[in-house]
């Protein structure tokens, strides 16, 4: 499962979230692919290596599917992670070179949650967007964030039967609204909660000071839901009226999003004020 963004809104939380909430009876892995540099190591205080570095230099002949075992960290909870580099140019390479790497992780045995970043369909992670199984996108329910995601989706047709969107933050538009104008169903909200969010690379999600916080009770629900997906069950984005999917996939789609933006344009709500969400979302 790839995730991802238009505008950086909060992906990493996204995939920390769901990583730390993740059926405890499945394995799965949590896969820092950003190519500006990943955060989690430095948020969890470990060490430079293992890491996402490591693998690529173990993998300059082939890449064992094993071998990602032995370059991974572990969250409280117990769920691995292939942390990337801070640095956006070790990133770079790293990933660059890694041959075959979207192949190798979707022969894992596990249920592998890759945090790609902003989107970059030209970058060096473009394959593990290609042929990831489910989609994810993420989005700030606000103007900007979402007119973006609809003008990227024109130039970069996505299949609409793998793709979902979760909103995170507060915005004024509800989510059959958003839904209606981007031809992708909204799949949840992850409340804007850095405390919890912060503790989630210190604690276990079951522990007391945050099992019962917004970000953990909305991601524990997601997760369950995204894993049963993950398993062939029918697709959450397959169960939205079939009007609103195919004209996603249709000359249709600019004229309905034009039409939706522009109603959104015309609406009163502030948007400088209404439902904004703090920059140290956008991770």
């Amino acid at each position: 499962m790839a995730l991802g963004s238009v505008r950086s809104c909060g992906v990493t939380t996204l995939a920390l979230a769901l990583a730390a909430t993740w059926p405890k009876d499945r394995r799965v892995l949590l896969v820092e692919l950003d190519p500006a540099g990943g955060t989690l190591a430095a948020a969890s205080g470990w060490l430079p290596e293992p890491s996402l570095v490591t693998l690529a230099a173990a993998a300059r002949r082939a890449l064992d599917p094993d071998l990602v075992w032995e370059h991974c960290q572990a969250l409280p909870g117990g769920a691995a992670v292939l942390a990337g580099p801070a640095s956006a140019d070790q990133a770079r390479s790293a990933l660059g070179m890694i041959a075959g790497l979207a192949g190798t992780l979707g022969i894992l045995d596990a249920d592998v949650l890759v945090d790609c970043g902003r989107l970059d369909p030209s970058g060096p992670g473009a394959g593990v967007l290609e042929g990831a199984d489910q989609v994810v996108l993420a989005a700030r329910p606000r103007l900007a964030d979402l007119h973006a995601l609809a003008t990227w989706s024109e130039t970069n047709p996505f299949d609409s039967g793998r793709v979902g969107l979760v909103l995170v933050g507060d915005g004024p538009y509800p989510d059959a609204e958003i839904t209606e104008a981007l031809g992708v169903e909204v799949l949840g909200r992850l409340p804007w909660d850095p405390e919890a969010a912060g503790a989630l690379v210190s604690v276990p999600a079951s522990a007391r000071e945050v099992r019962l916080s917004p970000l953990v009770r909305a991601a524990r629900s997601m997760a369950d839901r995204l894993a049963s997906e993950l398993t062939g069950a029918p697709s959450a984005v397959a169960s939205a009226s079939s009007e609103v999917l195919a004209a996603s996939r249709s000359w249709r789609a600019g004229a309905l999003r034009t039409r939706v933006l522009g109603a959104w344009r015309a609406d009163p709500v502030d948007q400088s004020t209404n439902g904004s969400t703090p920059e140290e979302v956008s991770q």
